[in-house]
């Protein structure tokens, strides 16, 4: 079973400088990046991922939808906060024999956390993981994947040792 990350949608948006930036803009657009930015990030690091945002700042009733096979976006009843969506939710899955984080910087909400048992993640420290899960997955893309694009000719271009080049070369003209 797959570890849990349930994040504070918009507890994140405002405490990330580019989506703040963006909310400002749209927060619309900024819940839809970090929904991006998470369901890619959830996926690389192996989690199950439950977004919640309040409903408070959306014109819609409860809801919930399913991007991809594990991440769940939550958008909670207006008479309802994100936090105490959080704390049903970690309350629902303590049980289950797998580690549960909760990403969010309200010191009260943490507080609550850690006394479920959950662990927490501030959004500082978030955004830092994201990013060495960006550049972690682009170093294994540029090192170890090939796209369809590639053409053995395009892999033959990378090899930078002579006497490598040269015995591919000669193995080449052999087959014709």
């Amino acid at each position: 079973m797959k570890d849990l990350l349930v994040v504070d949608g918009y507890n994140i948006i405002f405490a990330w400088k580019s989506l703040k930036s963006l909310a400002n803009q749209s927060l619309e657009h900024a819940r839809e990046r970090l929904i991006d930015i998470l369901a890619s990030y959830g996926k690389a690091k192996g989690y199950e991922l439950i977004l919640v945002f309040d409903a408070m700042y959306t014109e819609e009733s409860a809801k919930s939808m399913n991007v991809g096979k594990d991440c769940k976006i939550i958008f909670t009843d207006k008479e309802e906060t994100a936090d105490s969506r959080i704390e049903k939710l970690v309350y629902e899955h303590r049980h289950e024999h797998r580690s549960i984080y909760v990403a969010t910087s309200d010191g009260s909400e943490q507080n609550q956390i850690l006394g479920t048992g959950a662990y927490r993640i501030p959004a500082r420290e978030l955004a830092d993981d994201v990013e060495r899960a960006r550049k972690e997955l682009k170093s294994y893309e540029r090192q170890n994947v090939l796209s369809e694009t590639h053409s053995r000719n395009e892999v033959v271009s990378h090899v930078q040792n002579d006497e490598v080049l040269q015995k591919l070369e000669k193995i080449r003209r052999s087959k014709k």
